[in-house]
């Protein structure tokens, strides 16, 4: 009998450390997981069918689903910050802002400035022409050939510009064009380099722009002698930096915008007044007028934007000469024929800056009279303290 008692003794000492293990255990499963002891808590409850007990454990489960929210919610804040930044905000420029700005920054005769605000430009110029040129004399009194010469020519031509404009009303902007010009040619050996023709022009806009109506601007321009004149240098030697003559010229550009892009059109005429008492030796016969005759021309294109920071613009354009005619002391006179000259243009912008743009352009000739090769590169002088080009 005491055995026996002995036995239910430790018995009844192992089912009491039992219990306080299994106590232990659930107290440290509390402390690694609330949701889990909230659930399991839920269930026992159930099982006892106390409404009391299971709505206090209930809404303890939803503390911690609550609290884990909570943890989680830096990082969703940030996520959706970084998602608001990349949204437009108020003030940004919209994709169509953004297109006109850089479409008139590279093809500034389809924009005016608004009144009081003036602009600086600069724009460098390289021109390459290349062609054969065949020099042929007869005998005198005869029809034998005395010379016969096939020469390759090739000019270089680089020309600055300097261009100032200011807006004298909304729909009125005049404009000031400075070039500084330098050439090479082969077949003569020789290179020169000064001042250019100096112009001046404006730009109208007649109509206010209204919805559903096609914008237009009418534009003129007045370009001087200020260049040294190819009629007044000596032909065989020297190389000129001007026309030699002066004109004038008018014209109308449009545009259209259609997302994703900017159509644009232009015609423009030119009218080049005659220089007389030129004297000047070409062989055997001295030039005393040059009569420039009438010229025209129009061009056609789109610009597109790629995003924010790089736009593409490409046109065609094309101008002729008719006319045109060369009277010489003796009473003789010449008449060239008409020249048409067509040029292919593709022009990049590349934003450097939130309110700068500086475009590069390449110019493929596709006529004989038009340059085989042509390039260019534009910016504003905002940095020598010029004002923007405000819209």
């Amino acid at each position: 009998m005491i055995e026996i008692k002995w036995m239910n003794r430790t018995a009844l000492g192992l089912s009491i450390g039992l219990i306080f293990t299994s106590q232990v255990y659930a107290q440290t499963q509390v402390a690694e997981n609330e949701i889990s002891e909230a659930e399991n808590a839920t269930v026992n409850v159930s099982s006892t069918q106390d409404s009391s007990a299971a709505s206090t454990l209930s809404s303890s489960y939803q503390e911690a689903e609550n609290k884990q929210v909570v943890d989680e919610t830096p990082s969703m804040n940030a996520s959706s910050t970084a998602s608001e930044a990349l949204q437009q905000q108020e003030g940004d420029a919209t994709q169509k802002e953004n297109l006109e700005e850089v479409f008139t920054a590279s093809e500034r005769q389809y924009s005016l400035l608004k009144k009081g605000s003036y602009s600086g430009t600069y724009d460098l110029d390289y021109t390459y022409y290349r062609d054969t040129q065949i020099d042929l004399a007869l005998c005198e009194d005869t029809s034998t050939v005395c010379r016969l010469h096939i020469e390759d020519n090739a000019n270089h031509n680089l020309t600055n510009t300097f261009t100032l404009q200011y807006g004298v009303l909304d729909n009125l902007t005049i404009t000031a064009s400075v070039p500084l010009v330098a050439k090479t040619d082969n077949i003569k050996d020789t290179s020169t380099a000064g001042l250019g023709d100096i112009s001046f022009g404006a730009r109208w806009e007649p109509f206010p722009l209204k919805q559903g109506r096609l914008p237009l601007i009418l534009f003129g321009n007045v370009s001087t002698k200020t260049g040294d004149s190819p009629y007044e240098v000596n032909a065989m030697k020297d190389l000129s930096t001007g026309k030699g003559y002066y004109s004038v010229g008018a014209g109308a550009s449009t545009r259209k915008y259609i997302d994703p892009v900017v159509l644009f059109a232009s015609v423009s005429a030119n009218y080049g007044f005659e220089e007389t008492g030129l004297n000047q030796l070409r062989g055997s016969r001295v030039l005393d007028s040059f009569d420039p005759g009438i010229s025209g021309g129009f061009a056609f294109g789109f610009a597109y934007s790629f995003n924010y920071d790089v736009s593409m613009t490409m046109s065609y354009q094309q101008s002729f000469n008719t006319a045109s005619e060369f009277r010489f002391t003796s009473g003789e006179s010449s008449k060239p024929a008409d020249q048409s000259s067509a040029t292919l243009g593709v022009s990049l912008g590349v934003r450097v800056s939130p309110k700068t743009i500086v475009n590069g352009s390449v110019g493929i000739g596709l006529t004989e009279d038009a340059p085989d090769v042509s390039l260019g590169l534009s910016f504003p002088l905002d940095f020598l303290g010029f004002g923007r080009n405000t819209r």
